[in-house]
């Protein structure tokens, strides 16, 4: 068993990076995509596997969804 110590030694962006994986669904044009928004290099990166193209980052979860939006309405 991980002792918390070993937690301890994290960065903070390390363990956002560790605990962030949030998945959501928007509507677009009357279609519902499903992403995730993930942590990785200082910043939120949501991301619809199932759309070439995608993909968008952000500095908070928000924005990245916000941002990932906007892009899933510029694509279809």
């Amino acid at each position: 068993m991980g002792a918390i110590s070993s937690i301890a030694a994290l960065s903070a962006a390390q363990v956002n990076a560790l605990t962030v994986d949030v998945g959501f669904t928007t509507t677009v044009a009357g279609k519902t995509y499903d992403a995730d928004v993930t942590y990785s290099g200082g910043q939120y990166v949501a991301h619809d596997a199932t759309l070439t193209g995608a993909e968008a980052t952000g500095s908070t979860v928000h924005s990245a969804e916000n941002r990932l939006i906007t892009r899933i309405d510029v694509i279809v």
